[in-house]
Parts: structure tokens; C-alpha cells; sequence
């Protein structure tokens, strides 16, 4: 399904009317029509059954109008306040605000804070309150008399549906401009926007409910739409199903390194995770005073012992050995738990100048890459990056803060400069790709945000690859198969006591689902 932000919203709005002849007051009686059905379905719960429509003086406000205009004709008791001067309603929105005044509805202008203030009282003489305020044109904060009316509308303890995203978020990126309504429900025009999926809007938006709105399908493919959400047909159709005349060879070679002194768990983690996402042969790469932990807990994988620069860190003295074994390899994960060290620095050099085999790049190895980011033009083959959002402040020397606001549009970029596959890890994790595709993952719980989940997706991601998947969508599919295997352990033990090798039992489980085998 894809996903726009205001601007593009806009355009296919254009697009329909312009180019499709759609007139804008029929996309705008099919808003409002699908907006009346969610209310109806609402009402049925609801033992108080009037209803209140905040409007502002746009579209979004216009499809208010259309929606208290059938729910006045089915005879439910309906009052629409307008926060503006009437005087500047023009258009669609003008025309519907009319048919409301000659059907001699209960409409209200509100001008000033003791309008506000009026409001409030009748809010608690309400059951639904609906939001028809801001709608995705929306790119300033609310104040004075905006900002107060948003904070009337969120202590009245109504049940609130906004139209299209709450009013005060901000559709292209999800930042809450100042203050913004808190939905219990919000009612979709289209497409998904941006900000009804990333957070903190996604928090505000709360149940979300596509709703078509006239929109042809084929305008919305001719706009060459770069962002999309990863949904279960996604993945169902990138995993393939498994012949019964196959061996361990038909299932790839992975290899990994990774592991150092204290952090052997992260490596575990990683190669249990490959296996489990159904790789049929797997080597890790480990120091060798620490070959005996791994040999005695991970059996299932074949361990190369690594000569090492002091006790427990991987060293370069036999480089030619890690390449020799990558070569044999149909994909190299480097950096869960390796330890940052110059050493590896110059394994990376050596790998991305050999390796014509994908190549998954992980903690560590992203650490040691925000020393020297240009090595990433050496590459020959296809990386995929999994950092998250601190890793990716100090690959690039931006703000935590920064990235956070602008998550989409700096990983797009990321992904474009260096022709990488970036997955840039946390809630609503992002994929991009170097041909400026972008896509976000809805799957997860807080209760994966715990030491090792990181390390597990990795070790998907490597588990994918090896069976030949291409790097994009073994991106996808790592990332939702991941995220899904989190909610089934959430499911199971609740979102506390959630440890990553919850995730690594549960992934089996959650491939099958989609699988089917």
C-alpha cells in the first residue's frame, strides 16, 4: 500500500480533478460519505448519540460539512462549530457549508476564547466529537485560539474521530506542530499519510481506517509514489515456498563475523536468527579463545576460528583466511558484538574490496564506518546497512533529534548517496533503497526495545539472503518477519519480560503463518 505526504496528497487531488475530470465536490461527498459510515458504526457502541463537528474553514472542514449533512438526514442529533470567519470558506467547502444552512441545521461560528469556552460545555453534552479542523494541508503549529480549542477537544473525554490525520500533525513527517487532537479513531482519505503512520502521530492517530475515496487507481500509480507501507501479500510473495527434493545446499551459505570478549551473546543471537529464518549452512567467524562458548551453545553452525589481536578481538593476521571462507559464501554479515577496534576497520576494507556476495553491516561494523563512511565506495556488491537511530547519528554527525524528525527523507538520501540498502531501525522502521524507494514497517512492540533484538534482525536478514532473495526484499521480509515474530513473543509473555531470543523462538512460528509451511 503506498504512502503520501501532504504534498503529494495534494497532487492527487489535482491529478483526479484535472486530469480524470472528477469534480472536487464528488471527492469530497465521497469523504464525507465514508466518514458518516464510521461515525454510524460508532454510534451503534454509543449509548449517547449526539454528535459534534469541529470544522475549519478547508477541505477538511468541508468534509465535515458533507458528513454532518447525512447524518442530519438519517435523523441523528448533529451540531457543527466552525472555528474561523464564514467569510473566507470558498469553493467545495463553501457549497456544502450552504446545503447545511438551508437544511436549517444547528451551525456555530466560533471567534474568540469565549466561544471556546461555550464549546466546551456543549462538548459535555456530546457522545462523538469529530475532528474536521486541519485535514494534511496543515504545516505551521496551532496557537491562541487554535491551540485552545485542540486542548478543550482532548480533556472533554468524548469518544474523537479526526478526518484524514489529527489537526496538529503534520501528514509529511508525523512531528506534532506544536500541540495536536488525540484521535480514538482517524478516518483515512485515499492513502495513508506519512504522518499517520510514523510517531509520534501514530500515537495520535490511534485505529486507523483506510477509506477510498474516488481516487482512480491509475492515477495513483502514474504518480510514481516512493513510499510504501510492507504488508503481509508483500511478503508472502517475496518468501518462497520450499520444493521437498531440496538439501542444505538449496538454502545458501551464510557467513558471519562476528563476537568478541563479553559479547559472544550477540553473535549467538545472530546465527540462531539465520538459521531459524531457514539458511541452510552457516560459519561464523569468532576469536579463537572464544571458539569453545560458541561450539558448545550454537552446534548447529561451523566455527572458523580467528586469530586475534589481544584476547577476545578479532585481528587482520589472517585476513586471507576470513576472505577465503567469504568466497565460499553466498552472504557475509559483519559486526554484531565484534568490538570496535582499528583492526576491523581494516577488515571491512579488505571484505568490501574482495566481496562480490551481498554483504549485512551491523553494529560494530557501522561504528567502524563513521570513521571512514567513504570506504563504502570500495563495494562491488549489494550492502545492506541496519543501524539504528543512534548508530545512524553518528554514521552521518546529525542529531539523534534531527534524524527522528526526518527519518524518511535522511535515509532516503543515505541510501542514495552511497547505493546502499538502509534500514534504519526503531519504531515504524524504515527501508530505502538507492533507486529512492522507500518503504515502512508497521509490525513491532516496545517490548523488542531490548539488548540483542537488533542483533536477531540481522541474522534474518543474512538467513534471507543466503537463500537468494534479493537484498530489497530480503530487507523487507527480515524487517516484518522480525517485527511479527516480536508480536507473537508479546502475545505469549507480554511486552516486559520480552528478550531477544523470544524473537528468534517465535520467528519459525511467524514465517509459517505467512508460509504456510
Amino acid at each position: 500500500m503506498k504512502v503520501v505526504d501532504g504534498i503529494q496528497m495534494k497532487m492527487l487531488d489535482q491529478t483526479a480533478m484535472e486530469e480524470y475530470k472528477i469534480p472536487g465536490i464528488i471527492l469530497m461527498e465521497q469523504a464525507g460519505m465514508a466518514v458518516t459510515e464510521e461515525i454510524m458504526k460508532e454510534i451503534q457502541r454509543q449509548e449517547n448519540k449526539r454528535v459534534m463537528i469541529i470544522c475549519g474553514l478547508g477541505n477538511n472542514g468541508g468534509d465535515g460539512f458533507v458528513a454532518a449533512r447525512h447524518l442530519f438526514q438519517r435523523g441523528i442529533p448533529v451540531k457543527v462549530r466552525i472555528i474561523g470567519d464564514i467569510a473566507r470558506l470558498n469553493g467545495d467547502a463553501k457549497s456544502n457549508y450552504d446545503i447545511l444552512k438551508k437544511l436549517k441545521t444547528d451551525i456555530k461560528t466560533m471567534l474568540d476564547f469565549q466561544d471556546i469556552q461555550k464549546l466546551s460545555d456543549e462538548l459535555a453534552h456530546s457522545g462523538i466529537v469529530v475532528d474536521a479542523i486541519c485535514g494534511t494541508g496543515l504545516n505551521r503549529g496551532a496557537d491562541g485560539l487554535w491551540k485552545e480549542l485542540i486542548r478543550v477537544i482532548n480533556q472533554c473525554g468524548k469518544y474523537i474521530l479526526s478526518i484524514d490525520i489529527p489537526s496538529g500533525v503534520s501528514a509529511s513527517t508525523g512531528n506534532i506542530l506544536d500541540t495536536a487532537v488525540r484521535a480514538n479513531k482517524t478516518v483515512v482519505l485515499q492513502l495513508p499519510k506519512v504522518g499517520n503512520i510514523n510517531f509520534p502521530g501514530a500515537d495520535y492517530s490511534d485505529e486507523m481506517i483506510v477509506k477510498d475515496i474516488g481516487i482512480p487507481k491509475e492515477a495513483i500509480e502514474r504518480n510514481n509514489l516512493n513510499i510504501s507501507l510492507i504488508t503481509e501479500t508483500m511478503i508472502r510473495n517475496i518468501l518462497p515456498r520450499r520444493k521437498n527434493d531440496t538439501h542444505k545446499g538449496n538454502y545458501g551459505k551464510a557467513y558471519i563475523v562476528a563476537g568478541s570478549m563479553g559479547m559472544t551473546g550477540a553473535a549467538m543471537l545472530t546465527c540462531e536468527a539465520v538459521f531459524r529464518s531457514g539458511a541452510g549452512l552457516l560459519k561464523v567467524a569468532i576469536p579463537q579463545s572464544l571458539n569453545s562458548i560458541m561450539e558448545t551453545r550454537l552446534i548447529e553452525a561451523i566455527t572458523v576460528p580467528l586469530p586475534e589481536l589481544k584476547k577476545g578481538v578479532v585481528g587482520i593476521s589472517d585476513i586471507e583466511k576470513i576472505i577465503k571462507t567469504m568466497k565460499e559464501s553466498d552472504v557475509i554479515a559483519v559486526g554484531p558484538g565484534s568490538g570496535q577496534t582499528r583492526e576491523l576497520e581494516e577488515v571491512l576494507r579488505n571484505i568490501f574490496e574482495e566481496a562480490t556476495i551481498p554483504i549485512v553491516l551491523d553494529a560494530d561494523a557501522l561504528n567502524s564506518l563513521a570513521h571512514r563512511l567513504d570506504m563504502l565506495k570500495l563495494l562491488k556488491s549489494t550492502a545492506v546497512l541496519t543501524p539504528h537511530i543512534g548508530e545512524m547519528a553518528r554514521l552521518i554527525n546529525i542529531p539523534i533529534e534531527e534524524i527522528q524528525r526526518n527519518k524518511i527523507q535522511i535515509a532516503m538520501e543515505f541510501a542514495q548517496k552511497w547505493k546502499v540498502i538502509l534500514i534504519l531501525k526503531g519504531a515504524r522502521t524504515v527501508i530505502a533503497s538507492p533507486e529512492g524507494k522507500v518503504f515502512i514497517n508497521t509490525t513491532g512492540n516496545p517490548g523488542m526495545a531490548t539488548a540483542g533484538s537488533g542483533d536477531v534482525l540481522t541474522g534474518i536478514v543474512t538467513g534471507f539472503l543466503a537463500q537468494g532473495i534479493q537484498p530489497l526484499e530480503a530487507a523487507l521480509a527480515a524487517v516484518y518477519m522480525h517485527g511479527a515474530a516480536g508480536d507473537r513473543a508479546a502475545v505469549r509473555i507480554g511486552e516486559y519480560g520480552l528478550m531477544a531470543g523470544d524473537i528468534v523462538v517465535e520467528l519459525p512460528h511467524a514465517i509459517k503463518e505467512i508460509v504456510g509451511k
